[in-house]
């Protein structure tokens, strides 16, 4: 993913931490691994520290549920990472008015 955003503009990487645990004690470690990962694309992979969100989520429940039907919490830690783009540049490229020829142009009736 790094090699594929080199030379672009409009996007973020949001870089997500999980982690067992409870409270305050949760999110920090979630935290430390989500900022482990930060600073290797931007020491490996000279990703620009800018282009990166950071978010430490703790224990908080996976998507999705259990066979019981309950929300599932994770064991163990992880860390995730997302490619947001803006195409609003290819959006305003691509939306501009269309150009009409005099050929093209209807006559009222």
């Amino acid at each position: 993913m790094a090699n594929g955003v080199k030379g672009q503009r409009g996007y973020i990487i949001e870089v997500q931490g999980f982690s067992s645990g409870k409270g305050q004690t949760a999110i920090t470690n979630s935290q430390k691994m989500a900022e482990s990962v930060v600073r290797y694309m931007v020491l490996n992979n000279e990703i620009p520290v800018y282009r990166i969100y950071l978010v430490g989520m703790g224990n908080a429940p996976v998507a999705g549920t259990d066979e019981n039907g309950q929300t599932k919490h994770i064991s163990g830690g992880r860390v995730e990472i997302s490619l947001l783009k803006n195409d609003l540049e290819q959006l305003s490229s691509n939306s501009s008015a269309p150009t009409t020829t005099p050929d093209q142009q209807q006559q009222p009736k």
